[in-house]
C-alpha cells in the first residue's frame, strides 16, 4: 500500500491470518477504496506476481 495508496495509510486496521484477510475500521470510504484495489489485484495474476516479487525483494517474509 505504501507505493500505490498512500492516502489510505492509517485509515483502517487489518488482521491477516492463514488463508484469510480482514480489514476493519470506521472509515467506510477507505474500506471501499481498499476493496476496489484488492479486487483489481486479485483478478490480475501478473500484477499479483509483481507485488509478491517486489515484497520479497524488499525483505518481506511470509509463511506461505
Amino acid at each position: 500500500m505504501s507505493t500505490e495508496a498512500q492516502a489510505l495509510e492509517g485509515r483502517f486496521a487489518y488482521d491477516p491470518e492463514a488463508g484469510m484477510f480482514c480489514a476493519y475500521g470506521t472509515d467506510r470510504s477507505a474500506l471501499e477504496d481498499l476493496a476496489a484495489r484488492m479486487s483489481v489485484v486479485a483478478t490480475d495474476g501478473e500484477r499479483l506476481r509483481r507485488l509478491v516479487s517486489g515484497a520479497n525483494a524488499s525483505g518481506f517474509e511470509s509463511d506461505d
